[in-house]
């Protein structure tokens, strides 16, 4: 199977959770609404790892390779660390911390963070990426 084909999965599958977030969110599942959110900029930005030609085994391998080989190296903006942090420890909590809420406005906000950090991501893939 050939890279491309991996990548734009991965790119679909993150429009698929990104879909769910917002179908979640419209019927105030908020806990899964911010696990799809994350699950999203999870698969997009794998998919930018995966032309990279970089592996991983755990997630927490992708949050520190984000911040290492592309916030570090200024080829995207800090605030896309922010963003994917958040998500990355609101995730955890949403699956493994019993009674974690989420106020639907952040939820909201973070759904709308995580479009803008696919289309990002894309047009990343689009125009290539630069060391």
């Amino acid at each position: 199977m050939s890279q491309q084909i991996i990548i734009d999965y991965w790119v679909e599958k993150a429009e698929e959770d990104l879909a769910s977030a917002r179908d979640n969110l419209k019927s105030s599942r908020y806990q899964n609404a911010v696990r799809d959110a994350y699950f999203a900029c999870f698969h997009v930005f794998s998919s930018v790892l995966l032309k990279e030609r970089k592996t991983f085994k755990k997630h927490k391998e992708v949050r520190s390779m984000l911040h290492r080989d592309f916030i570090r190296t200024k080829k995207i903006d800090s605030s896309w660390g922010k963003h994917y942090d958040w998500l990355f420890d609101n995730r955890h909590k949403a699956d493994y911390r019993p009674l974690t809420k989420f106020d639907p406005d952040q939820v909201q906000e973070i759904i709308e963070e995580s479009e803008a950090f696919l289309e990002e991501m894309v047009n990343l893939l689009k125009k290539g990426i630069k060391n």
